[in-house]
């Protein structure tokens, strides 16, 4: 047998071969963008180191977060516990919420009338505990924390005791209150850690939502202004409290929104609280980016149809994606196909993002015409 007869032999086998393997397995049903590890280059990596370190700021202990995702973006100290001055009232309001309702009439009594940071009240002057909580949230009253505490538990000593109990049933096991208000006291302390949990808790309720993010009320003809400065100071800003006292320091939780989305970061002991969450705040907007998920493209962004007719896939309804910046060139997509004969305007699958080998999301794919 001739060399050129056979060669002919050859391929003809290997062909009758591949086409038994597409009958028996099917055919592939992969394309473009397969999952595995991508190349990093030396500026990446530099990229990543930086995503992962917070810039310098005067704070010995905070945190930063995505809060659509939970995801911690960095931290320092974070779950070493520490006195927190008035971010306590972040729990005493949530109690109150979850416990009183807003119309609930509230007369002062002389024991609420606790010094330093005040609402003004007066012994016997009744209230509504939507107006104390008003003065608790803007202007940090110490007496109205005593004043809900007292409505809520009947003294200032069992609302304590809730606090703690509720503590311990969101697994805060940095923090430990002494009483409402956050004025120094032994055994008073919490982290950066828990305070940013107990903040996404509290920021789920669209009364204290509202609250913290207004700068000035009346409430029980008192005109409250709000002592956090960095609303009207950082676009988006939010919220949540400050507090500030000899053993605690400046510290404030505070919150910015962006197209829906929220940021939230602690800081505790900072000698220029403000400056200090706008870094993380400018920090967590330079490092990170929030997008729809890319369009496929490459050998995943079409497909024939079955008169040979091209057709783009496409995924009308991409999933939202929150990545640190460097991250995004390195995504990768892949069609996967439901085995449906391709037809402008159909269904033909789905479209899977991948980062490396880790699927980040999915959504269904169409075929449009180009």
């Amino acid at each position: 047998m001739s060399a050129s007869v056979l060669s002919t032999a050859i391929w003809t086998a290997l062909l009758s071969l591949t086409a038994l393997l597409n009958v028996a397995l099917g055919p592939p049903v992969l394309r473009g963008g397969q999952p595995g590890a991508a190349a990093i280059f030396p500026e990446q990596i530099a990229a990543q180191q930086t995503a992962q370190t917070l810039p310098a700021i005067s704070a010995p202990e905070a945190l930063l977060a995505d809060s659509a995702t939970g995801r911690v973006l960095g931290s320092i100290n974070a779950t070493q516990p520490r006195a927190m001055a008035s971010t306590t009232k972040i729990m005493t309001a949530l109690l109150v919420l979850e416990r009183a309702n807003l119309s609930d009439i509230v007369t002062v009594s002389p024991t609420a009338l606790v010094g330093e940071a005040s609402m003004g009240l007066e012994a016997g002057e009744s209230l509504t505990v939507e107006d104390l909580l008003w003065g608790l949230l803007l202007r940090s009253g110490n007496d109205a924390a005593v004043a809900l505490a007292e409505h809520v538990a009947g003294s200032e000593e069992a609302f304590v005791d809730l606090m703690n109990q509720r503590a311990a049933e969101l697994g805060l096991t940095d923090t430990h209150f002494a009483n409402p208000h956050g004025l120094d006291a032994d055994n008073h302390y919490s982290s950066a850690q828990d305070l940013w949990r107990l903040a996404e808790l509290a920021m789920a309720n669209p009364v204290f939502r509202t609250m913290v993010a207004t700068q000035s009320h009346e409430a029980a003809g008192r005109e409250l202004f709000n002592i956090n400065e960095l609303l009207g100071y950082y676009p988006g800003a939010d919220g949540i409290k400050t507090g500030t006292s000899d053993a605690a320091g400046q510290c404030l939780v505070g919150s910015y929104s962006q197209d829906g989305f929220r940021t939230i970061a602690v800081v505790l002991g900072s000698q220029d609280r403000y400056s200090d969450t706008a870094t993380l705040f400018d920090f967590s907007q330079e490092q990170y980016r929030r997008e729809p998920a890319p369009e496929p493209t490459g050998l995943t962004s079409w497909i024939r149809a079955a008169d040979g007719q091209p057709l783009r896939v496409t995924a009308p309804e991409r999933p939202w994606l929150f990545l640190p910046a460097w991250q995004w060139p390195l995504l990768r997509s892949q069609f996967v196909s439901n085995g449906a004969p391709p037809v402008a305007g159909q269904s033909i699958g789905e479209v899977r993002w991948y980062l490396g080998n880790q699927l980040l999301a999915s959504a269904p794919a169409l075929a449009s015409e180009y």
